[in-house]
């Protein structure tokens, strides 16, 4: 049983190989035998579970790595479940919102004074000069610091541009409101006038 196992990781190894991979990764063995003298087993029959350590590396360096239950592509230490370095393309994304999922719901006082603390920015990313437009995470975090997140092993900051919807909502409302008043007032010295 243990040649055969030795086989398939070297085939798996090989076929890695032949897929432009620099470096592959190994799982780790069972931390323990199994039970009642059975023959070893492929998979870990112990307490701990079994885990993968290392880094793939392709051809045109994009690369794929673990790193304590966190996986990376195109960084080598991801500070996430999954961190992204670079593009994400998709035909969704879906956020759990299920008001089965959360506690303490209450509304967003004064939504719109608090975006009109926030500034939107064009700017050039420092790593290839591209242009783009988008938020300071640091000023973000002096309003929102719920939608603000640092990286610990880089200390860079990330904004949850999803979550300003819900404020961008509210504020659109507060605004309406505000409009309503307004000409709720014009037409009353319209009238007032007309007599």
């Amino acid at each position: 049983m243990r040649t055969i196992i030795q086989s398939l990781k070297t085939i798996v190894l090989a076929s890695v190989i032949g897929l432009g991979v620099a470096y592959a990764m190994a799982w780790t063995g069972p931390t323990q035998s199994p039970p009642s003298g059975n023959v070893p087993a492929p998979v870990n029959t112990g307490s701990s579970a079994q885990a993968k350590s290392g880094i793939f590396e392709t051809y045109n360096d994009a690369y794929f790595a673990t790193l304590g239950g966190k996986v990376g592509i195109g960084t080598t230490n991801p500070g996430e479940k999954l961190d992204v370095a670079g593009n994400v393309k998709a035909s969704a994304f879906l956020y759990s919102s299920d008001v089965r999922l959360k506690k303490n719901i209450q509304k967003i006082p004064d939504a719109l004074g608090k975006i009109l603390k926030l500034e939107g920015v064009s700017f050039e990313w420092n790593k290839n000069d591209k242009k783009d437009i988008g938020l300071i995470a640091q000023d973000v975090e002096k309003v929102f610091s719920e939608l603000v997140s640092t990286d610990k092993n880089t200390g860079l900051k990330s904004v949850q541009y999803g979550n300003l919807v819900a404020v961008l909502i509210e504020s659109i409302k507060q605004q309406q409101r505000q409009i309503e008043t307004l000409g709720a007032e014009i037409e009353q010295l319209k009238n007032n006038s007309s007599q």
